[in-house]
């Protein structure tokens, strides 16, 4: 019989997954379908959930860049250093790169920005947005979903511990984002090699 700690966890981890993936998309949703597949929920629910937190995300950096990017270049002139350089190339492929954009891990939030100053139509970005987003989730849940089968598959401890393992995964994805993630993307905004 599940704990009462066991069972809110089971049933929050839609929730999880959706606020997961808003907040640190690749961990938490490998961490998403590692609980799916190992029967704690529907994959295609969780999949679902984790293309959405990523489509909200992505929505919101956009209408904020949309709304106050000019005022955030204005403050943070290192930042139009960087969207200088990216320019070129999103200027020559603007739809190319709007379709895969959310595969260019480390360059999503710029591209977004970009996105934003460039006045873009709320329609078409919701459809490349929604198509980039839907080949990040799919390739992403497909790694996982054979990583996951594995894993299940091969360690014993994993398996008889899953709800503890997806747990500790959700707060390791946490702490990256918290100690590593966002310190580092606010490191990046001043990073002098980038500059020249």
């Amino acid at each position: 019989m599940l704990s009462t700690f066991e069972m809110l966890l089971e049933s929050c981890g839609y929730l999880a997954t959706f606020v997961g993936v808003m907040m640190e998309g690749e961990v938490s949703l490998v961490s998403s379908v590692l609980g799916a597949k190992s029967g704690l929920y529907n994959f295609w629910v969780a999949t679902f959930l984790a293309w959405l937190g990523a489509w909200t995300a992505d929505w919101f950096k956009f209408l904020l860049a949309r709304k106050k990017g000019t005022q955030l270049l204005l403050k943070k002139p290192k930042l139009q250093a960087k969207l200088d350089k990216i320019s070129v190339w999103y200027d020559k492929y603007p739809g190319g790169i709007l379709l895969v954009y959310k595969m260019f891990f480390g360059l999503t939030t710029l591209i977004l920005i970009l996105t934003g100053l460039r006045k873009i139509s709320y329609l078409k970005f919701a459809i490349y947005s929604g198509v980039s987003v839907a080949i990040w989730t799919a390739t992403l849940a497909s790694l996982a979903c054979y990583c996951a089968d594995t894993l299940l598959r091969n360690i014993k401890l994993i398996s008889d511990n899953i709800l503890p393992t997806v747990c500790i995964l959700f707060v390791v994805a946490f702490l990256i984002w918290l100690f590593i993630k966002r310190p580092y993307r606010k490191a990046c905004l001043d990073c002098p090699e980038l500059e020249g």
